[in-house]
């Protein structure tokens, strides 16, 4: 029990700094990439910054000013061409923390390697539980004063696939530009999902009732050949025998009926059958 309150303090605690922190993603040229940070940074109202990059190993290994993929390259040439690409990484988050540190603003590092730059930080902000998170919209270049769409392939992506409890706020040059409201708790996105499947079901049950309802309605001749018979009337004429020496006529799509529908529908077929069979023993 011990073990088990201490892990739940630890998950309440990993929530908590998750709450203060705001993530802000950022790209390996430092110039390109300073003004998202420092609008995080100008509107962290205190909160941590945590900087993310995600880094893509490289695919093609240099090798005697050749390059060769990974995958045909000797191990120990690819390690260290790892060990390279670490450092490298290492030394251009050290100058967003210097970013932070000209603005007296507590920050730390975060690295993800991934093949996917998007799928890199979807998976980031799952993992990490993040609830504040600030991405650019497009390149700064690409900004303008009537600029009020995601242009990034990135960020679309983001914005569609990542958790629905984290707050995302796009930026470009300094500006903000869209934001993607979170959903409360993961109970509350549970809920809205479900509800969400809930909606579609009833839909689609009610668009497969009335094709059945206009289906079964041109068998008996459509609407008014229904409405003129008389359940009360049906009640009376209808025996047990009336259809024993008859076939009944094809099935019906009756799948998805009150049974209300269905009484009525096999009663006004064997009152049919009744008066088909009276016409037939009138002499002419």
């Amino acid at each position: 029990m011990e073990f088990q309150g201490a892990r739940e303090n630890n998950m309440e605690e990993e929530e908590e700094a998750a709450e203060e922190r705001i993530y802000v993603a950022v790209g390996n040229e430092t110039a390109k990439n300073r003004s998202n940070l420092t609008w995080a940074i100008d509107n962290s109202e205190g909160s941590k910054i945590c900087i993310v990059l995600i880094h893509q190993p490289a695919q093609m290994i240099p090798v005697l000013g050749t390059k060769f993929h990974a995958a045909t390259v000797d191990e120990e040439l690819v390690r260290a061409y790892r060990e390279k690409e670490k450092a490298n990484t290492d030394k251009i988050l050290d100058e967003y923390l210097r970013i932070c540190l000209q603005k007296r603003v507590h920050a730390e590092k975060l690295c993800v390697e991934m093949d996917s730059i998007e799928k890199g930080i979807v998976q980031m902000i799952s993992q990490n539980r993040v609830k504040k998170f600030v991405m650019g919209a497009a390149a700064d270049k690409h900004y303008s004063t009537k600029m009020v769409n995601l242009r990034s392939r990135k960020a679309i992506f983001v914005c569609q696939q990542a958790s629905v409890t984290c707050h995302i706020r796009f930026v470009c040059k300094g500006h903000l530009i869209h934001t993607r409201e979170p959903i409360i708790n993961e109970v509350q996105a549970l809920l809205s999902s479900e509800v969400e499947e809930g909606e579609e079901e009833e839909e689609r049950i009610s668009r497969t009732s009335s094709c059945r309802s206009a289906s079964t309605s041109s068998y008996y001749g459509g609407s008014e050949a229904s409405s003129s018979i008389d359940i009360d009337e049906v009640s009376s004429i209808i025996t047990e025998e009336t259809l024993s020496n008859h076939s009944p006529p094809p099935s019906l799509p009756c799948s998805g009926m009150g049974l209300g529908m269905i009484t009525f529908l096999i009663n006004s077929t064997k009152l049919l059958h009744r008066l088909a069979i009276q016409n037939q023993k009138q002499p002419e």
